[in-house]
């Protein structure tokens, strides 16, 4: 009963000096620096299309054209061979038609001769479409477009190259225990894209110029992917020009954005918490309360401005209170106004003010002193605040070089 008493005792004690926190989250929309500043007076680009894809058209039409002789020839030479072989047949079976046919007159009875097995007439060849690589205007609507800048006739140059479309190999096997025919084609078709402004090279990329794999067939047998083949023929129709799509969709939404990291401005949202003090004691914790109503409207603004100067006007007066506040620190004392953990917690909150006030030795500093006393949510918070510390860092130092 002694121990009994001890632990309700402790329990009571424990709810009494508990201390009531509050997290208020808050989602942060921010203008995001670029790794490479252009000047600032430039706003625009534009983009340049060239045409090398022309010199492989020009390749793959002369290698078509070669198939086509070949097959041509061989087809006429099958031709030739069958209609020799047609040509005997017939004879010999005419010849014993004639003699079966004189020996009737004479009263000689013989069976009518069996007509012979024809040869089959050959069948006509088959060859793919050649890949004729398309301008990128005859096959895409998607456009290239850099955050924070506007599409007109000068500044920040973007030149698409495309080397055209190469299909290296096709094969069919089947698939799945054999319950499906697909037909693969290995391909290239390389795509150099270069970002310049006055001649200095910012960002330059190049894609599809490894070996890549594109299903053109997936049926249940061989003999579907011959009537398909027999389709495709009839229909003049150009299988290369979905695969070529594809390649230009996976480039393009790359290198938009690469662009938008590198030198662009675009708008992202990061959630961060607040923490403030709601009930310890008979302690008063209206500063805190006001500290966040600045903290808040701060935040609120972070995407009025590049340099974010008018979030920062209301970041330093949160910040102001909080550094205030914790004069009065005594992180001995646990039934203190400040003790320990809200001590701990105001530095999370200092920590994040200083982050987004581009101030990282500040930031840091109370990182640190958050993970030393703040309580488990507070420590995970500035764990991933610290780890973003670098890429915000190096941006801010592109931008304010």
């Amino acid at each position: 009963m002694k121990y009994f008493s001890i632990i309700i005792l402790l329990i009571t004690g424990s709810y009494f000096h508990s201390q009531s926190i509050k997290d208020n989250k808050v989602s942060i929309d921010y203008i995001q620096l670029p790794k490479k500043k252009v000047d600032q007076s430039v706003s625009t680009f534009f983009t340049i299309y060239k045409d090398s894809y022309n010199n492989q058209n020009s390749r793959q039409l002369s290698v078509y054209q070669f198939k086509v002789d070949s097959a041509e020839a061989q087809q006429q030479a099958k031709i030739a061979a069958w209609q020799n072989l047609y040509n005997s047949k017939k004879e010999n079976h005419l010849k014993s038609l004639s003699t079966w046919k004189q020996n009737a007159a004479k009263g000689i009875v013989t069976p009518k001769p069996i007509e012979p097995i024809w040869p089959k007439y050959p069948e006509p060849y088959f060859l793919f479409p050649p890949p004729i690589t398309k301008a990128y205007n005859d096959l895409m609507s998607k456009t290239i477009n850099i955050a924070g800048f506007s599409n007109g006739s000068a500044g920040i140059e973007i030149e698409i190259d495309n080397l055209g479309l190469e299909i290296l190999s096709i094969k069919g096997r089947y698939a799945q225990q054999n319950k499906s025919y697909v037909v693969t084609a290995r391909y290239k078709m390389p795509v150099v894209i270069k970002t310049s402004y006055n001649g200095q090279v910012l960002v330059q990329k190049q894609y599809h110029n490894n070996a890549g794999t594109h299903n053109i067939f997936n049926g249940k047998t061989e003999y579907d992917y011959e009537l398909w083949k027999m389709n495709i023929q009839k229909e003049n129709k150009d299988i290369w020009l979905g695969l070529q799509r594809k390649l230009w969709n996976s480039a393009i939404d790359n290198i938009k954005s690469i662009l938008n990291s590198e030198i662009g401005y675009p708008n992202k949202k990061e959630e961060t918490e607040i923490y403030v003090v709601k009930k310890f004691q008979e302690f008063s914790y209206d500063k805190l309360l006001d500290a966040l109503t600045f903290a808040q409207t701060g935040y609120a603004a972070m995407s009025m401005d590049r340099d974010k100067s008018t979030a920062k006007k209301s970041l330093k007066m949160a910040i102001d209170i909080w550094e205030k506040e914790l004069e009065e620190a005594d992180l001995q004392n646990k039934k203190a106004r400040i003790n320990a953990k809200i001590s701990g917690l105001i530095s999370a909150n200092l920590a994040d003010a200083y982050f987004w006030m581009e101030d990282f030795e500040k930031t840091n500093y109370h990182i640190n002193k958050a993970l030393s006393q703040g309580n488990l949510k507070a420590k995970n918070h500035c764990k991933k605040l610290k780890k973003d510390i670098p890429d915000f860092r190096a941006r801010y130092n592109a931008f304010n070089q």
